[in-house]
């Protein structure tokens, strides 16, 4: 596509318009809104971080009575073994 003198005058300046307007859109809206992301990602890492701990937790309390019953039926073979 050829353009025309008056077009070749007024591209760089129509240029330079888009670019400072992109510029300011990315200090003014995309910036902050990355520090924004970044605070909720860090509080999302923080509460699944206690939510694995909490599931741990449950795991290993389960673990615990699990073990407990076995212990309790083998007592009650070894008694029955026993008599």
């Amino acid at each position: 596509m050829v353009l025309g003198p008056r077009a070749r005058t007024l591209l760089p300046y129509l240029n330079f318009a888009i670019a400072t307007a992109a510029l300011g859109f990315q200090t003014t809206v995309l910036y902050p809104w990355h520090h924004q992301l970044d605070d909720e990602f860090k509080r999302l890492k923080i509460e699944q971080a206690r939510m694995l701990k909490e599931l741990h937790d449950a795991k290993l309390q389960k673990f615990a009575q699990v073990e407990a019953r076995v212990i309790a039926i083998e007592q009650k073979l070894k008694e029955g073994l026993a008599k």
